[in-house]
């Protein structure tokens, strides 16, 4: 007798089983309804198919800096080969509010390349940044520059060119910017007095003709300042390029 609550249990268990009513379906069995196809998608036109618009500024800013360093080294040659890259580029699609400033570049590319002389190559080159400048200001872009500041207070050949060369750096990142202050810092620089022949040719007999175009270089600073244009600017600058490169040619370490 002591089993029978367990037996108890299992017929109610049981019994709550079989009190369960079975669910019949009262609907109709229907097919499923074959969806759509999808409509075909349009096809994605990439924004570029090569480089970001950034990319492509800094393609076009190397290769006129090229062109600039080439020419104050005295090297028409490399000078027209970097400006090469830019003559023969293709217009990008993907940048046509740019194009007339790029088909203008182009064509003062092309000028470099076709240069007689260095100095017709730093005028056509000084273009180059003044297009430059001209397309930063109508697409309301203002370029970044380094603030790197190579002047060296000290007196001697060597501090006095690192100061030129700040100086020109000075005014070509005013012609692309453009910049006011820039132009003006670079000029001011430029404008300081010219060094003695005793400086130039410590160590070696002096050259009439070196010592007058490091005075040159000075009177263009002077000049700069007076320039209120920026084509007359540019021109003061493709003058500046042309000097320094015929300095150099006659140096021996730029031959």
């Amino acid at each position: 007798m002591r089993s029978m609550p367990a037996l108890v249990l299992v017929l109610l268990a049981v019994g709550c089983r079989k009190s369960e009513p079975t669910q019949t379906s009262t609907q109709t069995s229907t097919k499923p309804t074959e969806p759509e196809p999808p409509a075909t998608p349009a096809p994605v036109t990439p924004l570029r198919s090569a480089r970001p618009s950034r990319e492509l500024m800094k393609d076009h800013f190397t290769a006129v800096v090229l062109v600039r360093d080439a020419l104050i080294v005295g090297n028409l040659e490399l000078a027209k080969w970097n400006a090469s890259f830019l003559a023969t580029r293709e217009r990008d699609p993907a940048v046509a509010s740019w194009s007339v400033y790029v088909d203008h570049l182009r064509e003062q590319a092309a000028k470099v390349n076709d240069a007689p002389s260095l100095a017709a190559a730093a005028a056509a080159s000084t273009e180059l940044a003044l297009e430059c400048g001209r397309c930063h200001a109508a697409n309301g872009v203002t370029p970044v520059f380094p603030t790197v500041d190579r002047r060296v207070a000290a007196s001697g050949p060597r501090p006095h060119m690192l100061r030129h060369q700040w100086a020109a750096e000075q005014m070509w990142d005013a012609l692309i910017g453009p910049s006011e202050q820039r132009w003006y810092a670079g000029v001011t620089e430029l404008a300081e007095a010219p060094l003695g022949q005793d400086e130039i040719f410590a160590n070696a007999s002096a050259v009439p003709a070196i010592a007058k175009l490091a005075a040159d270089v000075h009177a263009l600073g002077d000049e700069g300042r007076k320039a209120t244009t920026w084509s007359d600017r540019a021109d003061v600058y493709g003058r500046l390029l042309a000097t320094c490169a015929s300095c150099h040619s006659a140096i021996p370490p730029f031959k």
